[in-house]
């Protein structure tokens, strides 16, 4: 049964919902589209494209405790604040003739911004296809839950990782599953009295130690609630312990799935042996790690897909750079320009060999995406 398992998705139901999408598609939105494609195959150091997909972080806050998760963790981070409505309008102005969708999430809960509900309307009104993860905590009243179907978000990911008090409390200490379930259970079924067909509801759960064997019933839960399972390999986000071996030897052993299930684009296999090696190496080598191809630098692809607008305009290279190294700031710069700016050419040449590491401080230096 475990060779059959997936990262699951729900192809065929996420497939309507696209064909609904085919609308919004222009032909400058193809074109840019097609350019893309060949920009990334040709690892272009100066494109001629923009990315089609976005991300955006809404809310720098969040209102759970994620044990994998720095701003759960309250590490030591970025200045926080909320997008404000006035600034996300005016990029997606400047975007939207190349966006084909966009994304709320990134180190933050994106429905604490007051302004959210705005913003996703906005987009969908530009004929933007919009995405949010969430953690559900934010939603008490069902006047809460219409304001989001009424929104036109096209999709919805929950955080979920357990499906039981147990698993779901070690992820999240202190919040209740069985809330939470209830919340699902209200939000698709007002989806239904009010005869909406969108937002398309995932459920996503990342595998650890702790609820890997919950996986199938992950998938029938899901199911059961009417909705979709996303579920992959979690990261542990070792790149923040690279300077404290014992923590990084500590996470490893504590939260590392011990099954070898391939749930994710980089194979469990590999993920496997770059835990073995941090486990025996009495001090974190990078540049061994690096040589034997287990850091971010040899197999990421960010800077040629997408990008991130922070909270504050800054632009990101990825949404796993917790620290915010800018880019640039759409407040100085319009957007379209700063994805071919200096900083992006030389981290396209970076990754590709084509510039020494020694003086840049990229966050792609040091980062093991797992």
């Amino acid at each position: 049964m475990k060779k059959m398992l997936r990262r699951t998705k729900q192809v065929s139901a996420r497939a309507i919902q696209i064909r609904k999408y085919m609308k919004y598609l222009t032909l400058k939105k193809i074109i840019n589209y097609l350019k893309w494609k060949n920009d990334l195959k040709k690892r272009k150091i100066t494109t001629s494209s923009f990315p089609y997909t976005i991300d955006f972080q809404p809310s720098g806050y969040c209102n759970s405790n994620c044990r994998l998760c720095p701003v759960g963790l309250r590490m030591k981070g970025p200045e926080k604040g909320f997008l404000e409505v006035k600034k996300f309008q005016e990029i997606i102005d400047e975007a939207k003739d190349y966006l084909i969708q966009i994304t709320f999430a990134d180190w933050g809960e994106p429905f604490l911004n007051p302004g959210i509900f705005d913003m996703i309307k906005y987009a969908k009104d530009k004929k933007i296809i919009t995405s949010a993860s969430t953690n559900l905590h934010f939603f008490e009243t069902e006047k809460e839950f219409k304001k989001l179907l009424i929104s036109g978000l096209s999709f919805l990911t929950i955080s979920l990782h357990g499906v039981s008090q147990e698993t779901y409390e070690a992820y999240q200490p202190g919040k209740n599953f069985k809330e939470t379930t209830e919340k699902i259970k209200t939000l698709v079924n007002l989806r239904k009295k009010m005869k909406k067909d969108e937002p398309n509801i995932s459920l996503a759960f990342v595998i650890t130690k702790k609820n890997q064997h919950e996986i199938e019933e992950m998938q029938r839960f899901a199911r059961k609630l009417g909705a979709d399972s996303d579920i992959y390999t979690a990261s542990l986000n070792l790149r923040f312990y690279l300077d404290d071996t014992n923590k990084t030897i500590e996470m490893v052993k504590e939260w590392a799935q011990d099954e070898k299930i391939d749930m994710c684009t980089w194979h469990k296999e590999r993920i496997n042996e770059l835990y073995e090696i941090i486990l025996k190496e009495k001090e974190i080598n990078f540049n061994r790690l690096d040589g034997l191809g287990y850091s971010g630098r040899h197999f990421c692809l960010d800077p040629w897909k997408t990008l991130t607008v922070n909270w504050d305009g800054t632009i990101s290279l990825c949404c796993v750079d917790y620290n915010k190294y800018a880019m640039g700031d759409t407040s100085k710069e319009s957007i379209i320009k700063i994805w071919n700016n200096r900083k992006y050419r030389d981290v396209r040449k970076y990754l590709l060999g084509k510039l020494d590491g020694k003086d840049v401080d990229f966050p792609c230096k040091k980062c093991i995406r797992y």
